[in-house]
């Protein structure tokens, strides 16, 4: 093995990991590590099992306990909600009859994900950029922000989220109501696991 394939080996190992991390918070790694030889392989083939809507609903779950955490100031419970929003797209298989509606969708997002230009603003570079400093923003906002505004602040949160999924699924005819519940679902479980948090630790 030649030098250049130990140093890519090496950097593959790495780099992966933390990619198929990043792609949890909105990073456009398909693009930005579209050099690494297998990371398209491994990515294409975890983005199949995200096509399992149970996944969706992760996101909005573990987003309300990483929620907590800020507002607890207890950063185990950050821990716990960042790793699971980064990594729950890939923990499902997909199901053996996926419904039509979610393939579709998320093959849609896929392509918007990658599209031709590789520097594309609205596409690449922002997305990569805006979604982790908001989520990372947001959370400094609750552990800093004191009651009643931090969960006024929360509020306003699932509020502009839920806007921002009816705005997605109406992008994908058939798409909007299924999303919505997915979500809504999430976010009622996220709200039941947060009781026992904020009764014993607030």
């Amino acid at each position: 093995m030649t030098f250049g394939n130990a140093f890519m080996k090496i950097l593959e190992f790495t780099v992966i990991p933390i990619g198929l991390l990043l792609q949890g918070l909105g990073v456009t790694t398909p693009v930005i590590l579209g050099f690494l030889p297998s990371y398209g392989r491994i990515f294409r083939r975890l983005w199949e099992r995200h096509k399992n809507p149970i996944s969706w609903g992760c996101r909005p779950f573990f987003g309300l306990v990483a929620s907590y955490g800020a507002i607890l100031h207890n950063w185990v419970i950050i821990l716990i909600g960042f790793i699971g929003v980064a990594t729950s797209w890939f923990w499902f298989p997909k199901w053996e009859n996926t419904p039509k509606w979610a393939e579709d969708f998320i093959n849609r997002e896929l392509e918007v994900m990658t599209p031709k230009n590789h520097w594309d603003l609205r596409r690449v570079i922002l997305p990569s950029l805006g979604l982790p400093i908001f989520l990372g923003g947001f959370l400094a906002l609750l552990w800093f922000l004191p009651y009643p505004w931090n969960w006024l602040a929360l509020l306003i949160y699932v509020l502009v989220t839920m806007a921002k999924i009816i705005w997605s699924g109406r992008q994908e005819k058939g798409v909007t109501k299924p999303l919505v519940w997915i979500v809504l679902i999430g976010y009622a479980l996220g709200v039941v696991a947060g009781i026992p948090l904020l009764l014993f630790l607030y």
